[in-house]
Formats: C-alpha cells, structure tokens, sequence
C-alpha cells in the first residue's frame, strides 16, 4: 500500500502550519560561509515550521534503500516520532539521503529524533549535514557535523545559516555498532528566503494508488472524486495542503494531499480511522497532473455536501481557513461558505450544530476558546446571508476529538476543522 519514494515521486510544496502561524516573510540572506564544526546535542527550544518536513513542501529525492517498504526515507521527515526510516540490513554507515526544500532557506537549526528503536546502538552517532542551492546533485557544503548521544528524544544541534539553498544532504557517517541505522525524524529550522504561491488544482490528475483523480477548486474549496475510493473529494486547501476525508471499500479516514507549487504533482496519504492501531502511520500516495482539465464527477459539491448531511447528519467542511492564531475568515472561504448558505435556504427545516475543532498546539484552554470563537464566525457569516439564527448552534471542543494524530504537522492540519452535525 505505502510507496517507496523515489526520484518519480516529485511534489510538494505547502505552508501548512503547525499551529495556525502565519507564513512568515522572506529574509535577507546572509552572504558569508563559514565552514561547520562538529557540536553538542541540546534540548529543542523552539516549535517553529519544520522546513523539512512534509507539511511544509520538502520531499526526499534521493535515498539509500530502506529495510522494507514500510520503513521509506519519507517516514524522515514526516514529522511522526512513531514512524522510522531504517537502513537496510547490513548497510549502517556512509548512508545519505537527499531533501529538496520546497521553498530556499537558510538553516540555522537541525533536530534528531531516533524514536522508539528497538536498540539504542540503532541510532546514528556521528551525521553530516549539507546544504546546496545548485541540484540534488552537486554544489553541497556542510552547515553541520553533529554527534548524537544514545538516548531517545529530539536532540537539537546549530547549522551554518551562511550557506543558503535547496537541498539538504543527511549522512549517517556511522551508527552505535548495529547492522543498521535507524531515525524517526529529521528536522531543519531557519528562515525561508522565497515565498512561492500555489498554482490552481484544477486539473486531471493521475495516481497509482487513488486511481484517476479529478479536482476543481474554488478559492479555498477543492471538490472532486478519485476512482478508487467510494466516497468524492470534498476537501479544502490550507497553504499548499488539501484535506479531504479518505474512504474506500474497506478503510477511511482524514486525507492529506501536498501539492507542488506549481500545482502538477502530489504526494499525501490517510490516516485510517478503522485502525486498532493507537498511532496509526499515515498511508501514502502520490500523484501527477495528466490535464488542467478535470474529468466527470458523480454530483457537484453543493450535491455532495447535501448528501452527508442528509445521510451522515455531518459534514466534515474543509475549505474555511482563518488567520494565525484568529476568529477571522479569510476571503478564500467565501465559496464553502456560500455554498452551506445555499443547502440551508433549499432545507429551511434543517437545524445545525456547527463544531469548531482545533490541533493541540498551545493549551486546552486557549484551544477552547478559539474553537469556540471560529464558530461563532461560522455561525455570524450565515446569519449575515440570510440564515436564522435560531437555527444555528456553535459549539467549540478545542482538541478534544482529533480525527488524526497531533505528533506531525499533517496530522494538525486534519485536525484544524469546521464541522457541521445535523439535529
């Protein structure tokens, strides 16, 4: 099911953030470049935007084969300490993989987690770290030679923010004495130095996994239908991030689709909800545009939209974003907003809760108060279109019903949502 990433799966570039963070602006870079020495861990200080990370756009370009199929170099840098990438058996050291950064950075800040291994003689010992700004290729100069200690835990180290660029290259130099090398996560912090917008979706897209997949979006709503699963794309977009609710014959879940900046390729997954698993690993796929124009879909989103609430008595409504850390609707929601007023007007006898739901970022106190804020937004903006409010209820429950795990980004962004229950 989860596929090797390989220099084939090209994609991403999203600023989905770990909280609800804005985006921040492009910096001076530096000019100088110093060379790297060999430093000592320290305790993360910090809960800035992983520039390596998936959520963030990066993705692996080029890796060493893993041990199995379930252990792929994306599991690096997913943000997920209950994910690992594990070298193949026999091959510890000298092993590299490559990141292409979605957007070019500085880095003055690099993070190691070994998860939960199995041995603490598993974990890298000694790593390079080099930047390039010329390809996957060449032009690599080191930002830093660290030395891990054989503990569990997120292990902090500075980078070189001198040296600039688009590619990360990691070496694991050697290991504790096992026959392979394992890390949970990677992590790169600094400043981005480009600020690329997101492409339209609309298009054809074609996908190994998802089969023909079909999008249209529509400021912040994305709507559509993949061939392989029952249920249509109903989703919203974040950054560069789509969220969707997964479904097929036998599974379901929150769906994450990563795009490109120049919106012609994907690379995403689910998290399956039927999972007797406490921290189930996100399912991955990927994909590439085939048109930029869409195929046929069963129903369009008004129809599909109507459906869930008809059959389900709930909506899941992606597509509504807020600003950082805000009660305040962005522009790009208007479309999925709109479209809710529409479905009230044709149901005048339908009463609706309307949940607000937040990541555990920050307490549970502020994570209550913001929910619950957001939806009076929710609640304010189909009122002013005509709505009774005597029909609307807002509810917020902060983190309380996560619909995936908070460990990554990703897994944030799902959990950042409106939704809608019928009474």
């Amino acid at each position: 099911m989860m596929m090797l990433l390989s220099l084939a799966l090209v994609v991403v570039a999203a600023s989905c953030k770990k909280k609800e963070e804005a985006t921040p602006a492009p910096a001076t870079e530096a000019t100088s470049s110093a060379p790297a020495t060999t430093t000592s861990a320290t305790v993360p200080t910090s809960n800035a935007d992983d520039l390596a990370g998936l959520a963030q756009g990066a993705i692996v370009v080029r890796a060493a084969e893993p041990l199995s199929e379930g252990h792929s170099a994306y599991y690096m840098i997913d943000e997920d300490p209950h994910s690992t990438w594990n070298s193949l058996e026999g091959k510890p050291n000298n092993q590299s993989t490559v990141i292409h950064l979605a957007e070019r950075c500085a880095i003055d800040r690099v993070e190691f987690d070994g998860g939960e291994f199995e041995l603490e003689t598993h974990l890298p010992k000694n790593v390079r770290v080099e930047m390039s700004d010329t390809s996957a290729e060449d032009g690599f100069k080191p930002i830093a030679n660290v030395t891990l200690a054989s503990k569990s835990g997120p292990q902090s180290f500075p980078a070189d923010a001198n040296v600039p660029g688009r590619f990360i290259k990691l070496t694991i130099v050697d290991n504790y004495g096992a026959a392979m090398v394992q890390l949970a996560d990677f992590k790169a912090f600094g400043k981005k130095l480009t600020n690329t917008p997101l492409a339209d979706l609309t298009g054809k897209y074609k996908s190994e996994w998802l089969g023909a997949t079909n999008l249209k979006q529509n400021g912040a709503q994305v709507s559509g239908c993949y061939e392989k699963g029952k249920a249509p794309i109903n989703g919203g977009v974040e950054g560069h991030v789509v969220r969707f609710q997964y479904k097929s014959d036998i599974e379901e879940g929150p769906g994450i689709m990563v795009f490109s900046t120049d919106g012609k390729s994907f690379f995403g997954g689910y998290w399956n909800t039927k999972s007797a698993a406490e921290h189930p690993s996100m399912q991955a796929f990927s994909g590439t545009r085939e048109s930029d124009t869409p195929g046929t879909c069963p129903g369009d989103p008004k129809d599909q939209m109507t459906n869930s609430l008809m059959t389900e008595k709930r909506l899941r409504l992606y597509g509504i974003n807020f600003d950082s850390d805000s009660d305040h609707i962005r522009d790009e929601s208007k479309p999925t907003l709109d479209l809710v007023v529409s479905i009230l007007k044709d149901h005048n006898d339908w009463k609706l809760t309307i949940e607000g739901h937040t990541d555990s970022t920050s307490t549970a106190e502020h994570n209550q108060q913001l929910s619950q804020s957001r939806a009076n937004a929710v609640k304010s903006y189909l009122t002013n279109a005509g709505i009774d409010a005597a029909r609307l209820t807002p509810q917020g429950l902060g983190a309380t019903k996560p619909v995936a795990s908070n460990d990554s980004a990703l897994g944030r962004a799902a959990n950042r949502r409106v939704e809608l229950v019928r009474d």
